[in-house]
């Protein structure tokens, strides 16, 4: 008996590891492409992305990303870590199961708020040092978009876990 525990807990574990290597390159490859790709074609359209000002501006891109990414990769990944817990699937260091959509959509919603707040603060900052009219480049814009998704991806995916991981030594 105690040689099968000992395997379930290293199964356990493994499908811990499977699970995190998993969902973190199927959070980041596609949120860092995406969100290079269609502003990188929205901002081609014209001839200059400024911050809050124009068309195409990048406060339109990047407020509703910080405000969506943070909730939606946080509340998958508390759905899913849910789901594997009740299934027994994983080892995980709180003692007590998620046991409803309450606590994932308050930390999910929390997590979208305080990000989208630093993220409109650090853009009035910016809009407030620079001269007025000033041009941020279509390519840079675009790619500094799908870098900050990537770092939303991975640092929300880990926040979101941060409570439940076992640290496997």
């Amino acid at each position: 008996m105690p040689d099968y525990v000992e395997y379930n807990e290293e199964a356990k574990v493994s499908n811990w590891r499977k699970f995190v290597r998993k969902n973190l390159l199927l959070h980041l490859i596609p949120n860092t492409l995406l969100n290079s790709i269609v502003p990188y074609f929205a901002f081609k359209m014209q001839n200059s992305v400024h911050l809050f000002s124009g068309e195409q501006n990048l406060a339109r891109f990047l407020l509703p990303m910080s405000a969506l990414l943070p909730f939606m990769v946080t509340f998958d990944i508390l759905k899913k870590i849910k789901e594997l817990q009740h299934s027994d699937a994983i080892n995980y260091k709180v003692e007590e199961k998620i046991t409803g959509y309450p606590f994932i959509l308050k930390k999910a919603g929390l997590n979208g708020l305080y990000c989208i707040t630093i993220v409109f603060i650090l853009m009035l900052t910016l809009y407030f040092s620079f001269p007025p009219n000033h041009d941020f480049g279509i390519t840079s814009s675009a790619v500094c978009a799908g870098l900050l998704a990537g770092l939303y991806s991975v640092t929300f995916f880990y926040l979101a876990i941060r409570k439940f991981k076992i640290d496997a030594v």
